[in-house]
């Protein structure tokens, strides 16, 4: 019995390797889409129980654990190390363990360049139109653009009431910017909607506007 379970630990890195090398491209970072990328990672390596790898220390070299846990460290670092373009994996393909590499990209890309993210994120929500979308999709990427910025611009409120405020404010204009992009058959709700004394939520406005689509 014990033999037997020995060689599936042993073979069970190999396995997830095979699996984690056919996804390695999925959202390849390239420096400008490190939170896609990021979030991507988390939760693949969560569902593959591999996360603590990222977050925690390994076992002393003179762990019994440490062989295998080495060797399953040292697959998620090559498939990090694919998951990025070949300038960034540069900058880290010398580092030891995955939690290093990932600690590394962290302080390099996370929250980087905010200003400059946010502008161009505001510039691509203005720009967003419906045009042959439906209103289902057309939602769903601003409402993806709206998760980034959310991301990159983080407000500090000094009290409850405050941060209501802005969360409502924050809304209403997400509102508009739904609005604003619709095409010119939505003219009527899109003034029905305005026309409203208080403005319905975000979620409340894409259902009825749903709801007018043909």
């Amino acid at each position: 019995m014990s033999g037997a379970t020995s060689s599936r630990e042993v073979s069970s890195p190999s396995h997830k390797n095979g699996e984690l090398q056919g996804l390695r491209a999925s959202y390849r970072l390239d420096g400008k889409n490190f939170l896609k990328w990021s979030q991507f990672v988390r939760t693949y390596l969560k569902g593959k129980g591999c996360l603590v790898h990222l977050l925690e220390n390994g076992p002393s070299m003179e762990d019994p654990t440490f062989a295998a846990w080495d060797e399953k460290d040292s697959m998620i670092m090559s498939w990090l190390w694919d998951s990025m373009e070949a300038t960034i994996s540069d900058t880290c393909m010398f580092l030891n363990t995955a939690k290093d590499i990932w600690d590394s990209i962290n302080r390099t890309y996370s929250k980087a360049n905010d200003a400059a993210q946010v502008y161009e994120i505001k510039i691509k929500t203005a720009a967003k139109k419906q045009g042959s979308r439906g209103i289902t999709e057309y939602a769903a990427l601003l409402q993806n653009l709206w998760q980034e910025l959310d991301h990159y611009r983080v407000f500090k409120m000094k009290c409850a009431e405050d941060a209501i405020l802005l969360k409502n404010f924050i809304e209403k204009d997400r509102v508009y910017d739904f609005l604003a992009g619709l095409n010119p058959e939505f003219d009527q709700v899109r003034v029905q909607i305005l026309g409203r004394k208080d403005t319905p939520s975000l979620e409340e406005t894409i259902s009825i506007v749903r709801a007018e689509e043909s």
